[in-house]
């Protein structure tokens, strides 16, 4: 322990007299009467960098780091680094190249990303993303990147690479490469840094690091490095770009987690019409929450009429009897009164996984249009040639791929095909209303009243007409062309294997990746069955049919929801919201086709006991053989037949412990809820699986407390289900009696 202790010391006093021989403040004049605090480098300062390059690299492989907390304690990034690469930050000799350079060969392994930490069974505490990494370490962190992104840095650092890319792939030297790659690390890296979740009543330094995301994103648009990213995407199909795009994916998935599609598409970039209206509507949803909030809080208050005070004794079953002296004991629910006298649990509740996401990035105006510029571009010039990229990259098993990066590559293509529904959507409306402004023109001048166009307007001629007519029948600008990659097979099949793979090693936050790019998959792929082109509808149809040939593949969505314990409830919602319109879909597909043929595997035979002599062992291995090639048969798809793997108690449990979260769950999930509920009670006719006591208590709740929920059409529908459900609940004890105790019973095998 004690050797430890003075190697640690050691190493401490040589980073130390490193960083004081590499420079220092000095108090210089510099303009008469006026004297400033001047960094001013020392004589090897060259060598001293150099230095500390490899005192970090001869630790590289060791357990424990003692340089790198070293610099951090020293402050040496704050004090020296950056004052160096600020000093020759304009100069273009190659002196102030190689300074700015042997700086960021330190600044990268000082900001590599964090390895999280694995959470271990005991953790009883609320979900946080610090939780999943060193606290001191991501403190660090923060700091650095706080300091990093000052003005001047990022500029100085991309400068770098002026150089080696205006040489051709075939002629650049191996540094050229490595300054290449030491840039990109460098963006990565800082893009890797989390934003601190606090208050806005914390302190100044710690609401700057809660803001850090967003200045980066204005700092990388300002430097170029937004350009530099989307021009290597652009070029993924070449050579000389090909090797960077799996850092470019890193990049791209951490501007993009947690920022929500809606907000980045609302933003105007034209005017500050939109994005005041968009205000506005926040202002307004900010009210209407409280004022439910308020309404929940006082649902069960005396009113005028009932302003009386007393005591009310309940009697419980055992004969024990409790007294209440609130006003509302004799309005509010039994359970409610109850719970009250009790103390709080103490113990700790079971940790739920950790959702994928976290809470929003991009608050400002600018930072969202930004944002919007760069989704547009990415979708117009590098969606497809960059994930064509790294698809063929996966195929073929490229070492550089590895597991995070299937969760990237499909949380990206997922945020972007959603971003892309929402331009499709505002292009359609556009375009109606362009039609419905020229049927009015044409039905002006096809009056018999004389119409006399002002002087200062064009009058529309015939000969424009064909004109117009070209220009509306003219490609979308955001067409299902921008993501052709994505919308062939291999990549829905790379997907489905994946899901597959990961609900094998129940890595639930990949699987609820996962689960969110298919279903956007679908949701594509349904929007292009639509569509008036020919050759997307025969797309579309090609790729659902090869789809739904799969047994296995139907399989799949039907076991995320029974096989739901304990993942998140981020989990929960994006195999509800598959769940949902997978149904949609394949029901229209199937009613489309009369005969619809699904491949299924078939078990195989066990081989006989190798008792035989070699002749015999010959035959069986060519009867073997055989019995591997009709390993699968294809039988008559039949959607009432797959439907009634859903006419299960256990799906209609885990779709009410979503629905225990009502307040919170937004409108299209409610309503997700209540198809599937409407599908099996009242469309199949299985009422039985409703009839259970936690099913009706969650019902019974949800009705007593219906006038404080929020008031949307969501909601309404799910009252008007569970009224319906109740009626016929009633009804059914009023013919079959022994309702009373088969509701206290969840046994899903039974028949009633």
């Amino acid at each position: 322990m004690e050797d430890d202790t003075s190697v640690i010391q050691q190493n401490r006093n040589y980073i130390l007299a490193t960083c004081t021989a590499l420079g220092g403040y000095e108090e210089k004049e510099t303009a008469p009467g006026v004297i400033k605090q001047v960094y001013t480098l020392g004589d090897q300062a060259l060598g001293c960098l150099r230095d500390l390059k490899r005192a970090i690299r001869a630790e590289s492989n060791a357990p424990y780091k003692t340089f790198l907390p070293a610099l951090a304690d020293f402050n040496t990034l704050e004090n020296d680094f950056i004052p160096i690469i600020k000093m020759h930050a304009r100069d273009p000799s190659e002196i102030a190249e190689r300074l700015i350079l042997a700086c960021l060969e330190l600044i990268v392994p000082m900001t590599w990303p964090l390895e999280q930490k694995q959470p271990t069974k005991s953790d009883d505490s609320d979900d946080d993303d610090d939780e999943e990494y060193d606290p001191n370490l991501l403190l660090r962190y923060r700091r650095y990147k706080l300091a990093l992104l000052q003005p001047g840095i990022l500029e100085a650092v991309t400068r770098l690479l002026v150089g080696p890319l205006a040489i051709p792939y075939r002629e650049r030297s191996m540094r050229d490469q490595i300054v290449i790659r030491l840039v990109l690390y460098f963006i990565r890296n800082l893009a890797a840094i989390p934003d601190l979740n606090v208050s806005q009543s914390a302190p100044e330094e710690s609401l700057m690091m809660a803001s850090m995301q967003e200045k980066m994103l204005l700092r990388f648009c300002d430097a170029g490095i937004i350009e530099l990213l989307l021009v290597i995407a652009s070029n993924s199909s070449e050579p000389d770009s090909a090797e960077w795009n799996v850092v470019v994916l890193e990049v791209l998935y951490y501007l993009l987690q947690g920022v929500p599609v809606k907000d980045i598409f609302e933003c105007d970039l034209k005017g500050k019409d939109k994005s005041t209206s968009m205000v506005s509507d926040k202002v307004s949803a900010l009210l209407r929450a409280e004022t439910e909030r308020k309404r929940a809080l006082t649902r069960n208050a005396p009113t005028r009429h009932q302003r009386f005070g007393g005591t009310y004794a309940i009697k419980s079953w055992d004969g024990e009897t409790r007294v209440s002296h609130k006003q509302d004991a004799a309005f509010a629910p039994l359970s409610d009164i109850m719970d009250s006298t009790k103390k709080p649990d103490r113990r700790g509740v079971k940790r739920k996984e950790r959702d994928e996401g976290g809470h929003k990035t991009y608050t400002t105006t600018a930072a969202k249009c930004r944002f919007k510029e760069m989704a547009q571009s990415f979708l117009k010039n590098a969606f497809n040639p960059f994930y064509l990229s790294l698809i063929k990259d996966i195929e073929r098993e490229d070492k550089k791929i590895m597991d995070k990066d299937f969760r990237r590559m499909f949380y990206t293509m997922r945020w972007f095909l959603e971003y892309l529904g929402y331009e499709q959507t505002n292009e359609s409306r556009e375009r109606e209303k362009k039609a419905q402004e020229k049927e009015k023109e044409q039905a002006i001048f096809n009056t018999d009243e004389l119409y006399l166009p002002n002087r200062t307007q064009d009058t529309p001629s015939t000969e424009h007409q064909p004109q117009q007519e070209q220009e509306d029948e003219e490609q979308l600008t955001f067409d299902h062309d921008r993501v052709a990659t994505a919308m062939d097979l291999r990549a829905f099949l790379l997907c489905l294997r994946r899901l597959q793979t990961v609900m094998d090693e129940k890595n639930w936050t990949e699987v609820q990746v996962m689960a969110d790019c298919f279903r956007q998959l679908l949701i594509s792929a349904s929007a292009m069955a639509t569509s008036s082109n020919e050759e997307f509808r025969e797309v579309a149809e090609y790729i659902l049919s090869n789809i739904y040939h799969e047994h296995s593949t139907l399989d799949l969505f039907v076991n995320m929801i029974r096989k739901y314990k304990n993942q998140s409830y981020g989990y929960l919602k994006s195999a509800v919201e598959l769940t949902d319109i997978m149904l949609k879909l394949l029901e229209q597909y199937s009613s489309k086709n009369q005969f619809m043929f699904v491949r299924r595997k078939i078990k195989q035979k066990k081989t006989q006991d190798t008792t035989m002599d070699q002749g015999v062992d010959e035959d069986e291995s060519e009867d073997e053989e055989r019995e591997t090639q009709v390993a699968y048969r294809e039988h008559v798809f039949k959607f009432d037949a797959f439907e009634k793997k859903y006419l299960h108690y256990d799906v209609v449990r885990v779709y009410c412990i979503l629905l225990e979260q009502l307040d919170t769950l937004e409108p299209h999930l409610v309503l997700c809820i209540t198809n599937l509920f409407h599908r099996i009670m009242v469309k199949r006719q299985c009422e039985q699986i409703f009839y259970k006591l936690p099913v009706l208590n969650l019902f019974n709740q949800i009705l007593g407390r219906q006038n404080t929920l929020p008031r949307n059409t969501a909601i309404s529908e799910l009252v008007r289900f569970i009224r319906y459900c109740t009626r016929q609940f009633f009804k059914r004890l009023e013919s079959h009696p022994p309702l009373f105790f088969e509701i206290l019973f969840t046994n899903p095998n039974s028949k009633r």
